[in-house]
């Protein structure tokens, strides 16, 4: 049948509601009546244009079909409460009369309840009126033998007959030519009569069904009318779903609408975006137009975009699809291996699969899916567009390369499929474009550029990523080798003639400088060299300025031609320039031009700067015309077209002084594009950052012209690395340093210190000591110190690549302050004699490395020394253990821990190289760990019970190797931490001799025990109980997605996080109210509350729980005094030990002491858990008065809405309906069909969340 019960027609798959506030019990009987008639002014009580949510209750055909509004469900439930309460309180007589087109109640087959019905149709059991023209329209109930009837509140018809008469041809009418036949032996039993008080009650009430067509689609063959597949196909998309109705017009009393999917619908739902479209797609019905209207579609789920790649990184790719050398497809090489076993779980999946419940009927673009790929197997894919005859274009998101495919090949996607992100990066070569004069990429192009990637692992350079995720790259063909050595797949397609870079015009007033390449080194320096450099030695830059390598020196910018060529003008050199100012001003402010003078190439000379009021040296490097050249300012780096009247002979006494404006280059970084020339791009963007800065330079090396430098500018109060500033811009890219550290000059560094009048390794005052240092294939900087008169040089240091190991204290007993306690376990102490010398020593790095100045890139080897600068600001001897990418794993030598540091926080030398490592590591002696290595929970408990305190070693075995653990035995406040954590269940203690030594109580004196940890003398003197290792609780089978179930709320987090179980009465449990029945759990219980009530008769039977590890399950007393199941959080107080349980069948928490803890017996391990976390979907909290008092643990929520929803929800039958189940269970949440939520709402305590 294609109508709908009413049972079906109060619960749909998803309900979104429309609050009625004349609830028909709430007014006296005038009132409603009144309110009801006033209903009956609009037809349809729906307004054109808007959607509403409805449910199809009957269909004919796509043109002719009922519906029923979900906004009159209370309307509903209540006119089936007055019927029902009616006809049961009624009878009927067989000599009532029925008439043709009268009212009557009948009790439907179909809906299962009482329902108005119109009568169509009168057979009598003997036909006396055969021939006439018109037979009788009224009969007495047992004179007939069939009656048809129309339901006008679902739309449908039904036949009555009485058994044991033979079917009589019945004439149908097209309205009602779907019947369900009915046998009784009674029609009075099926038929009630209204009467008077009844007719007057319902009369408001208008007919509940609406009739409708679907606006504008005709059957596909309009000479044979709508098939039976178009009318089995809309029943499949709608039967049993609420659907979104928008209304176009009214006709004849028939509404024209489109059915189309609630927005809150999830993707896997078979109901479409539009019931037009899907039924036109499937080649069911056309538009009665060419155009028909676009409905309004909601955005469906789509894949998350790939993991974009950093920019300014390198990766191995390989090229899965190409449109063009401007549009292609790439796949890191890291995540191939997962994205195959991805793509072959899919692959497996769906080919097992029936597809019956998967299968898309009407694909919409944009659509996620599973597609079919011509090699049979399947593949996550997205709709891209959609030619018709059953067919769809889709993209196969994890390689990008598109097909079209029949709609029999595409399948939904699952859930767990659909969170992936998609593995194919779009992308695009950088700084090239199609040959000039075309704006398309050529078929040799693209056919030069398969050849040269496919099937091929490139190494990708990720340049810039744009905003509409396309990544510009640069590939090379060679992983292995460096780019300037690796074929460049760019470089080889514009040799080639196939494309060409894309280049910039830029304009400048201020410079008469055309360049938009940078020329080669050797010509891009020639004519300015020869000028600041005239001749006499006196004019060496680094005498004028003394300037240092490797210190921080202030400079402002003066003019910027290219990273490589940067003209700066340092502070020491400020002073000058404003004397030699003066001077030129003084000398040539009053001269008058002279006439005679014919300027040549090459030669100098001083010009007057319009609108800077100021005479300058310049150098003349091109004759424009007779009266026009083109002079480089040599003091400020500026090259300008200058009149010739502006110009004067310059004073060879000024020629004394040096040019000003030094040439700088930013170090380590180099074109990007696959050129040896910096783009006019790169050049205006430093331009534009740089110009009139102040900076600071580190000048890397003097021997080259120009200086290599690292350049550093202030930008919103912190410095910023220019190098990084011109990477990031997508302009340059890091050199490559392989053989880097072979050019590094090897020049001795030199650490200043201050006379010490105590040695820190000999304790003689007459002793001096300076800290040696080693710099292994690098050089370290210079530091300053701010006493010169007691700085002293130490000489040149030998090189030594590793510190010594610790020195073990010769006596076997000492006492000793645990510095750290690492992941695996090892235990690191400092000796008691040995904290003012590490104290000492500390003291001295703090005072005389204060700054090590920037290193040029360095490759760090693991065991390597080094010095480190902490979180605390503080310097440490460390060490190299383990080497990634960008940061290096460090062992803080004299303390143990490990650490993960930025290389920036590095340097390569050897502080104090004489002096041992200060920190022994330990291992416990013949205590063997659970599972042979110290599981985590373990560790945590050793560094909160050890670190920084005092504890007394007895060494027991050497270490075979020099930095090897050392095997102990150690004893904390008189205890020995092998019985404790063997007595804690994390390891076994195989020394035979259990006694615990008594140490001399004054040792322990300076800090108290309870410092970092609560003992308890009373628990460890107990017996030893052995606590069975249990399995977590098995988790309860939860409804599919889209399943309605019944479910009680037992707690309450706040007004959208709350715990449900199933609701299943015969097994639930109340937490306050418990049977008393005395079972055996060994063999009569049957059921969880059998379980539990066994348990608290006989809870003496059960041990106390000894094991307080996170997540053990434990029965646990409430306040109601029963004991329930649980299971362990985490410890809250330690004085009294208090700890966190959490009641698994019911959700809630409680802080109890460990008396009200019991051990659980493992039968009852058996039983899944009754309540589970779920999110409520729908709503979110109002935007509300912020004085309003809010929960402390979710401020967001008010108070009152969180009592509100308690008192919705508590002790109530209520309904679920699962959306998802990962990462969180969320579900929509019914109290007798209405959301539970929407009382929130009207309170103003809510807002839907649409």
């Amino acid at each position: 049948m294609a109508q709908l019960s009413t049972e079906t027609a109060c619960a749909p798959d998803v309900i979104i509601e429309e609050i009625i506030d004349d609830d028909p019990e709430k007014y006296p009987e005038d009132t409603r009546q009144r309110k009801l008639f006033q209903k009956r002014v609009m037809p349809f009580g729906v307004k054109a244009g808007s959607p509403e949510l409805v449910l199809v209750s009957h269909v004919m055909n796509p043109c002719h079909f009922y519906v029923r509004r979900l906004s009159q469900k209370r309307l509903i439930v209540h006119l089936e409460k007055i019927l029902k309460q009616y006809c049961n309180s009624k009878n009927t007589s067989p000599t009532d009369i029925l008439a043709l087109g009268a009212g009557v109640f009948v009790k439907s087959k179909v809906c299962g309840t009482w329902c108005r019905a119109t009568i169509v149709e009168l057979i009598p059991k003997h036909d006396r009126n055969k021939g006439m023209p018109c037979g009788p329209t009224k009969y007495k109930i047992y004179d007939v033998a069939m009656m048809q009837l129309f339901f006008i509140d679902f739309g449908h018809s039904e036949a009555l007959a009485v058994s044991g008469y033979e079917l009589i041809a019945i004439p149908i009418i097209p309205e009602h030519a779907t019947l369900e036949y009915v046998f009784t032996e009674d029609l009075c039993s099926s038929i009630r009569l209204p009467d008077f008080l009844i007719e007057a009650q319902l009369r408001g009430i208008n007919k509940l069904s609406l009739k409708c067509s679907l606006k504008d689609i005709v059957p596909k063959c309009s000479n044979e009318g709508w098939s039976k597949v178009a009318r089995t196909q809309f029943l499949k998309m709608v039967n049993n779903k609420a659907v979104q109705m928008k209304v176009f017009r009214e006709e004849n009393g028939v509404l024209i609408v489109d059915l189309m999917k609630p927005p809150a619908n999830k993707i896997s739902s078979d109901m479409p975006i539009s019931l037009r479209d899907a039924l036109v797609f499937l080649d069911l019905a056309s538009f009665r137009t060419e155009h028909a209207d676009q409905s309004e579609h909601s955005v469906p789920l789509q894949y998350c975009p790939p993991a974009m790649p950093q920019e300014k990184t390198e990766a191995a790719a390989v090229v899965t699809y190409i449109n063009n050398p401007g549009d292609f497809y790439i796949q890191i090489v890291s995540v191939r291996p997962e994205c195959a076993f991805f793509l072959k779980k899919i692959d497996e999946v769906y080919k097992t699969e029936s597809g019956d419940n998967l299968e898309i009927l009407c694909p919409i673009k944009g659509q996620s899916c599973i597609a079919k790929f011509e090699d049979g197997i399947w593949y996550r894919a997205q709709v891209i567009g959609l030619p018709g005859h059953q067919q769809a274009e889709v993209k196969y998101v994890d390689y990008g390369n598109t097909a079209k495919i029949s709609v029999q090949d595409m399948r939904k996607i699952k859930d767990e499929f659909l969170a992936a992100p998609a593995k194919a990066i779009r992308c695009k070569l950088a700084h090239i474009e199609p040959c000039k004069g075309t704006n398309e990429w050529s078929s040799e192009s693209k056919d030069r550029f398969e050849e040269l990637v496919q099937e091929k692992i490139m190494l990708s350079f990720f340049i810039e990523n744009s905003p509409d995720n396309v990544v510009a790259v640069e590939l090379y063909q060679s992983v292995t080798e460096l780019p300037s050595l690796s074929c460049s797949i760019t470089a080889i397609l514009v040799n080639e003639g196939l494309a060409s870079y894309v280049t910039r015009n830029t304009q400048t007033t201020a410079v008469a400088c055309s360049e938009v390449w940078d020329s080669p080194p050797e010509e891009t320096f020639a004519t300015e060299m020869d000028v600041l450099n005239p001749g006499s030695g006196d004019l060496s830059q680094t005498e004028d300025f003394e300037l240092e390598c490797n210190k921080e020196l202030q400079a402002r910018i003066s003019h910027v031609v290219s990273p490589n060529k940067i003209f700066v003008h340092f502070q020491s050199a400020e002073k000058r320039l404003n004397m030699l100012q003066e001077r030129l001003s003084a000398a040539y402010s009053m001269s008058e031009k002279e006439e005679t003078i014919q300027w040549e190439k090459d030669e100098n000379c001083v010009a007057d700067i319009h609108g800077l009021n100021q005479w300058q040296r310049g150098h003349i490097c091109k004759i424009v015309s007779q009266k026009v050249v083109e002079v480089f300012f040599f003091d400020f780096g500026v090259t300008k077209t200058v009149n010739t009247t502006c110009l004067r002979k310059l004073d060879e006494n000024l020629v004394s002084f040096g040019p000003l404006a030094v040439i700088c280059s930013l170090a380590d970084i180099r074109p990007a594009g696959g050129s040896d020339h910096w783009t006019a791009t790169a050049c205006d963007t430093l331009t534009q950052y740089l110009s009139g800065a102040t900076v600071k330079i580190i000048i890397q090396e003097k021997e080259v012209s120009p200086f290599p430098v690292k350049m550093f500018l202030r930008d919103n109060g912190l410095y910023t690395d220019v190098s990084e500033y011109i990477i990031k811009e997508g302009l340059a890219f890091r050199k490559r340093r392989t053989d880097l550290i072979k050019t590094i000059p090897q020049k001795s560094w030199e650490i200043h210190v201050k006379r010490e009048s105590t040695n820190i390794r000999d304790p003689s005052p007459k002793a001096e000591y300076a800290p040696s240092c080693s710099a292994p294939e690098a050089k370290l900087p210079v530091t300053d110190h701010e006493d010169k008169e007691s700085e002293r040089s130490v000489a040149p240091c030998k090189i030594i690549s590793t510190y010594k190991p610790p020195a073990i204290p010769s006596m076997k007993q000492f006492i000793a302050v645990v510095s750290s306690v690492a992941d695996n376990g090892t235990i690191y102490v400092v000796p008691k004699s040995q904290e003012q010398r590490l104290s000492k020593m500390m003291g001295d790095i703090q005072n005389h490395v204060k700054s090590l100045g920037l290193l040029e890139p360095y490759s760090w080897k693991q065991g390597e020394a080094c010095v480190v600068r902490g979180a605390d600001t503080l310097w440490y001897r460390g060490k190299v253990t383990e080497v990634g990418s960008g940061t290096v794993m460090v062992q803080y030598l004299d303390f143990g821990y490990i650490e993960k540091i930025p290389q920036c926080h590095l340097y390569p030398a050897v502080l104090y190289p004489d002096m041992p490592a200060f920190s022994i590591p330990c291992q416990l002696y013949r205590a063997k760990p659970v599972g042979n290595i110290w599981q985590p929970d373990a560790v945590e408990l050793l560094q909160e019970l050890l670190t920084k305190r005092s504890v007394e070693i007895c060494v027991e075995e050497q270490a075979d190797e020099p930095w090897g653990n050392v095997s102990v035995k150690l004893f904390f406040s008189g205890m020995s931490l092998s019985s404790f954590m063997a007595y804690h269940k994390h390891c076994i203690n195989e020394e035979e001799d259990g006694d615990i030594p008594k140490l001399n109580a004054a040792v322990y004196t300076e800090e108290p025990l309870e410092e970092n940890c609560e003992i308890s003398y009373e628990e460890l003197a107990w017996s030893e109980v052995n606590t069975p290792l249990l399995p977590p609780y098995a988790l309860p089978s939860l409804p599919v997605c889209g399943a309605q179930f019944p479910v009680k709320v037992t707690h309450i987090v706040s007004p959208n996080e709350v715990y449900i179980s199933l609701h299943q009465p015969k097994n639930s449990i109340q937490l306050s109210d418990t049977e008393e029945s005395g079972i055996s759990l060994d063999s009569n219980c049957k059921t969880l509350t059998e379980a539990l009530t066994w348990c608290n008769q006989n809870i003496d039977s059960c041990p106390c729980l000894t094991d307080f590890r996170n997540e053990m399950p434990c029965l646990a007393q409430y306040n109601d005094q029963k004991w329930y199941r649980a299971k362990l959080l985490s410890v809250m107080e330690l004085n009294p030990l208090g700890i966190l349980v959490h009641f698994v069948d019911y959700g809630a928490t409680e802080k109890l002491p460990t008396s009200r803890l019991r051990q659980i017996p493992p039968s009852l391990m058996l039983y899944p858990t009754e309540a589970f976390r779920v999110l409520l979907a729908g709503f979110k909290p109002s935007i509300s008065n912020s004085e309003t008092e809010r929960i402390p643990y979710r401020p967001e929520w008010r108070l009152d809405a969180l009592w509100t929803m308690i008192d919705c929800v508590q002790g109530k039958n209520l309904q679920a309906c699962s959306l998802i189940h990962s990462p969180d269970h969320i579900v929509f949440l019914y109290e007798d069909g209405h959301l539970v939520h929407m009382k929130l709402v009207e309170m103003g305590l809510a807002v839907i969340n649409q």
